[in-house]
């Protein structure tokens, strides 16, 4: 089927049912086996901060200095990394930058030991009461549009976008809603890589033809699309439909909203 580039959907959705629709013109990453050295690959920018170098003497043997800059193929390679120094030594985590970085960093390596997050804000009587990280947070998001056994908003979205009469099928409309696992996009000599939070596969009844495939990048609220992931979505988006999820939990517990953007393909002249 072909593709409409400039695709764009929001849906809302309340106890699983759609409320409000417009259509307007248009999982933890698997760890690697190999050990993972800074500078085998690059596109991935990653920032050592302070309270890292404070906590892990392994990665002190590396980076001399805090704002010292590592590089690698993709912020799964990068994640890969800081779990390997956290094995022999302080924890470390790997965050995102925010939308207004000014440099040409994707994401920064800091200690792991937040306390906003490990111990409660504030304690009345037996209730403990804790923040939510920007990682739980994400995972939020996750959840609610991934929720098994059927993620109504994602089917919602693919009969939508297919736009067929399900008694034209054989079967009906099947939707499963897979982990994605890591890939690689290779142009001119460079290996970019990226793991989807989901690739969602549309068949004809559970083991019919293959009607459509999505690959989704999923982030919750206000969270960035890292440059790297970026780019090796676009690159995959010449062969396969590749979709930019955008989950709202503000309205939560009895609402949740979400954008679906399609990415397009690099230009020619990129």
């Amino acid at each position: 089927m072909a593709k409409d580039e400039s695709n764009t959907s929001q849906l809302r959705f309340e106890d699983g049912r759609l409320v409000e629709g417009c259509r307007d013109g248009r999982l933890d990453d698997e760890p690697s086996a190999d050990p993972v050295e800074p500078g085998d690959e690059t596109g991935f920018v990653l920032e050592v901060k302070s309270g890292a170098l404070e906590v892990n003497d392994t990665l002190r043997e590396a980076v001399d200095s805090p704002g010292h800059t590592l590089e690698f193929g993709s912020r799964s390679q990068a994640e890969d990394y800081a779990r390997q120094l956290s094995a022999s030594d302080g924890a470390l985590r790997v965050q995102a930058t925010p939308a207004n970085e000014p440099r040409d960093v994707d994401a920064y390596l800091l200690a792991d030991h937040d306390l906003s997050i490990a111990e409660p804000a504030e304690i009345d009587g037996d209730a403990w009461t804790f923040d939510v990280g920007a990682n739980l947070y994400g995972t939020l998001g996750e959840a609610i549009l991934l929720h098994a056994p059927k993620p109504h908003a994602l089917v919602y979205f693919v009969r939508r976008d297919l736009d067929i009469d399900e008694e034209d099928l054989e079967w009906g409309l099947n939707v499963d809603v897979e982990p994605g696992k890591p890939l690689s996009v290779d142009r001119d000599g460079e290996r970019r890589r990226w793991t989807p939070d989901c690739v969602v596969e549309a068949t004809d009844g559970w083991s019919g033809r293959t009607l459509e495939r999505y690959f989704c990048e999923i982030k919750t609220g206000n969270a960035s699309f890292e440059r790297s992931q970026v780019d090796t979505m676009r690159e995959l988006a010449s062969e396969e439909r590749v979709l930019k999820i955008r989950v709202d939990i503000d309205s939560l517990p009895d609402q949740y909203s979400l954008r679906i953007h399609e990415v397009e393909p690099p230009d020619e002249n990129d």
